[in-house]
């Protein structure tokens, strides 16, 4: 078990008083944005459930005090109807996502450790004026234990955090924001570690990634990317993009991959190539259906 630090799956589901200690809902889930300019990650807003009501998206200045079995409001009940909202979603800011949606149970990689793994569990720590800074979240099979309540049958198990500042979502919503955010870790690649982050991910999010850097170091990360992976992604995109990440390249291999492209897939054609021999993802992006 961590020590010394908060977890998402324990302060998730705690009571959430009024002033006047009437129970108001039980605390559902955080929010982040991950634009914040300031260090560290702080929590920013908390989702609070109620059975016959509204669900509450309180700024964390709401909170009066944060204990270890409930959380303090500073206002009643009575008081909180402004943070009302019957779709959390629709109510959350450009740049911020939920932790216990976007990030708990889905995958992530570690573009440090180069490698895609299965968020266990969300790592906070108190800071000062009782906020909670978001530390990292916690792979491996030690967190799937302990929230089984195995941690201490089954030993050996050791903490494996991956820091917040070194990984990339791969949720819909976490991994589009996180594109969209400079400071997100994608944006701080260079061209072999975006090869490995573009390997580990499905078509859809491949090419996004891709999208969002300046074509020449695009075409650095697809020549750093095998063979196979640099021509999944440039014949999933549309073909004016693709063109441009190879007139990037050098010559002699924008020729080469000119002609690759220009001949048709070994045994697949292109709608194919996309949607049955490589993951594709199905959601929305920016109002149209992949």
């Amino acid at each position: 078990m961590l020590r010394g630090v908060l977890l998402l799956t324990r302060v998730t589901g705690r009571d959430v008083l009024g002033p006047d200690g009437r129970v108001i809902g039980r605390l559902g889930d955080f929010t982040v944005c991950l634009d914040q300019q300031s260090e560290p990650q702080l929590v920013e807003r908390l989702v609070v459930g109620r059975r016959r009501a509204p669900a509450l998206l309180l700024p964390w200045d709401a909170v009066s005090n944060y204990g270890s079995d409930q959380v303090v409001l500073a206002a009643p009940g009575a008081d909180l109807a402004d943070f009302e909202t019957d779709s959390v979603t629709d109510a959350l800011g450009p740049d911020e996502i939920l932790l216990c949606r976007d990030v708990l149970d889905t995958q992530i990689v570690d573009v440090v450790g180069q490698r895609l793994a299965r968020v266990g569990d969300v790592v906070f720590a108190l800071a000062p004026q009782a906020r909670l800074e978001l530390i990292g979240v916690e792979v491996g099979f030690g967190a799937v234990l302990r929230r089984l309540g195995l941690g201490r049958i089954v030993p050996g198990f050791g903490n494996d955090v991956v820091a917040w500042s070194d990984l990339h979502l791969t949720s819909d919503r976490g991994h589009l924001v996180q594109l969209g955010t400079p400071r997100a870790a994608v944006h701080r690649l260079d061209a072999a570690a975006l090869a490995a982050l573009v390997s580990r991910v499905d078509t859809d999010a491949a090419t996004e990634i891709l999208a969002a850097r300046e074509p020449g170091v695009a075409a650095d990360a697809v020549r750093a990317a095998h063979a196979d992976v640099g021509e999944r992604m440039l014949r999933a995109m549309p073909e004016t993009d693709a063109a441009r990440i190879v007139a990037a390249m050098p010559d002699e291999h924008a020729r080469r991959w000119s002609h690759r492209l220009a001949s048709a897939p070994a045994l697949f054609g292109r709608r194919t190539l996309r949607s049955r021999v490589w993951p594709h993802r199905r959601h929305l992006i920016r109002g149209t259906r992949a």
